[in-house]
């Protein structure tokens, strides 16, 4: 069976860290795909098992969210304000289809899966991209090579030269 987000190696932004989480995001949404094709039929566990995956996508793209913010602050990013409402949106978005789900109100579709997996694309090449395009030009206005420096423990650069 496909992969129903398949990655491509052009939407990665040049930090390893970022980079990974956001194919780590896109395993779990892949794993939600399969749960939601093959399993969430099955009577036993099917809406615990599918609210502990939508915990463990909540709690990965909530971290995810604010390693990407620390960054955008620790590099005077002026567009983190606008950056950290649209996480702050998508965060508050996902609690409360958690919510209704848990309460029997809603159920888990292909289509709300589908909306996130277009969330999380279109994220990446527009918002993340832009982030991406102001440390290259804040690099280059320095005068210093196509490298940022930031916090070891938050994010290694690897190939932001590319871009």
């Amino acid at each position: 069976m496909r992969p129903f987000l398949v990655w491509r190696d052009d939407w990665l932004l040049g930090y390893d860290e970022v980079d990974e989480q956001h194919l780590a995001l896109a395993g779990k949404l892949n794993e939600l795909h399969r749960f939601l094709v093959h399993d969430a039929s099955r009577p036993q566990g099917g809406l615990d098992q599918l609210c502990h995956q939508l915990t463990e996508l909540f709690e990965m793209t909530r971290q995810h969210f604010r390693d990407e913010e620390a960054l955008m602050e620790f590099s005077d990013y002026p567009g983190l304000n606008a950056h950290h409402r649209e996480h702050a949106m998508l965060l508050a978005e996902m609690q409360e289809c958690m919510r209704e789900i848990e309460a029997g109100s809603r159920t888990f579709s292909l289509q709300t899966l589908t909306a996130l997996k277009y969330w999380q694309i279109d994220h990446v090449l527009n918002s993340d991209q832009e982030f991406v395009a102001y440390l290259v030009n804040r690099a280059d206005m320095q005068e210093r090579p196509r490298t940022v420096t930031t916090p070891p423990e938050l994010f290694r650069q690897t190939h932001l030269s590319r871009h």
